[in-house]
């Protein structure tokens, strides 16, 4: 849960809350047994009061623990992963019978690993949300450090007013990302890979946003995965995009998002109020927008070539970025065990209701630069997990 938890905790009661918590951390376990194909039997579940623990498993009482804290202040997925690491210790209990082993042995490293419980949550502490998820994560890594800093450093030049100042720096961003990627690639250079969750915060996914999704898994390096989040504080399914893909890759993506998705509004909001468009026609616009931009990155592109030692086999890859990520065997295994079961999905492309509105916003489309500089946030270390 983010921002203004006190005020999203009004729609039922207390005891209300611990009920639905209770019946979604009961699902999510049965979700994940058999999306890890797994045979747990179900344990008891508890909300604690507890501050300093965020969960804990009791082998005598086979009871699982998940402190109201966590899930009041932190995000349903950081819950999520807290219960797999408490799942991790209960494997280790039951399935293996090792009762006398050391609670983070051997026997739980290969748990967590049955489990796909990730970095920081295979540990006996847990890093809080802000770190798992912010651009800031491994800050203490030179090199990650001397990449991003780099590219925010051209990317500070696109602040400018004049438009191919702007384009030029954003081209040599683009470019050193692109390097980077192709580099690690040929020289088949282990990366460190991470996720981020943008959540729509609505019930459907807008085509809109899977048109922004496919911008980045064509030009960002990331692989995107469309799936939901349970918000604890609404007791409501919404739907997420997840982007997955090396520490530098997911940062610049995650920002890209954000971008377009404000920009996108931006210009509408112009365009609507020079020409007097209805608001029927704001998909219509937006998908000329995104289109455009398609347009002008797809040109760009033609301008690179590929390295020679790298080949492209069969030609179904459209693009260097969805090359590089279906190539990247430590993506791909860091996708599989976070979604052991994933479905790919093509979506059919929507109807243009007027040919001229599409037009126009496709002709902006083309003219969009990505300006502003990524930021960094602090994070701070989150509270003991127990065994």
């Amino acid at each position: 849960m983010n921002n203004n938890t006190h005020e999203k905790l009004t729609r039922y009661s207390r005891v209300e809350y611990h009920r639905k918590w209770l019946h979604q951390l009961r699902a999510e376990f049965e979700q994940i047994c058999s999306w890890y194909n797994i045979s747990l039997a179900t344990p008891a579940f508890r909300i604690s009061e507890s501050k300093a623990v965020l969960g804990a498993w009791n082998p005598d009482s086979r009871t699982i623990s998940i402190s109201a804290a966590l899930i009041s202040e932190y995000s349903w997925d950081t819950v999520i992963n807290v219960l797999k690491h408490e799942m991790a210790h209960q494997y280790v209990h039951e399935p293996l019978n090792r009762k006398m082993e050391q609670a983070h042995g051997p026997g739980f490293s290969a748990a967590c690993e049955r489990l796909g419980v990730l970095h920081p949550f295979n540990t006996a502490s847990g890093d809080s949300p802000k770190i798992l998820t912010g651009s800031n994560m491994h800050s203490q890594d030179e090199e990650y450090n001397k990449r991003i800093n780099k590219v925010r450093k051209i990317l500070s030049l696109a602040g400018s007013s004049n438009e191919n100042e702007a384009a030029a720096a954003m081209s040599k961003a683009n470019s050193l990302i692109r390097k980077y990627n192709l580099e690690r690639l040929a020289r088949v250079e282990s990366a460190q890979y991470r996720y981020e969750i943008k959540n729509t915060g609505k019930k459907r996914l807008h085509v809109i946003e899977r048109r922004i999704a496919s911008l980045l898994m064509d030009f960002f390096y990331v692989d995107v995965v469309y799936s939901e989040l349970f918000d604890a504080g609404k007791a409501e399914y919404y739907k997420t995009i997840e982007l997955l893909g090396s520490l530098e890759n997911v940062t610049f993506a995650g920002y890209v998002y954000e971008f377009l998705k404000e920009r996108v509004e931006y210009l509408w909001k112009n365009f609507r109020r020079t020409s007097r468009s209805p608001g029927r026609l704001r998909k219509t616009y937006i998908l000329g927008l995104l289109q455009g931009f398609r347009e002008k990155l797809e040109r760009e592109e033609k301008k690179q070539s590929m390295p020679a030692g790298i080949s492209q086999g069969e030609d179904r890859f459209q693009t260097i970025s969805a090359l590089v990520v279906a190539k990247d065997s430590g993506l791909n295994d860091f996708v599989a065990k976070r979604f052991p079961r994933l479905r790919k999905v093509r979506y059919t492309a929507p109807g243009i209701y007027c040919p001229d509105t599409y037009s126009a916003g496709k002709a902006e489309g083309k003219k969009i630069t990505i300006y502003k500089t990524v930021e960094r946030e602090e994070g701070n270390l989150g509270a003991l997990l127990s065994n």
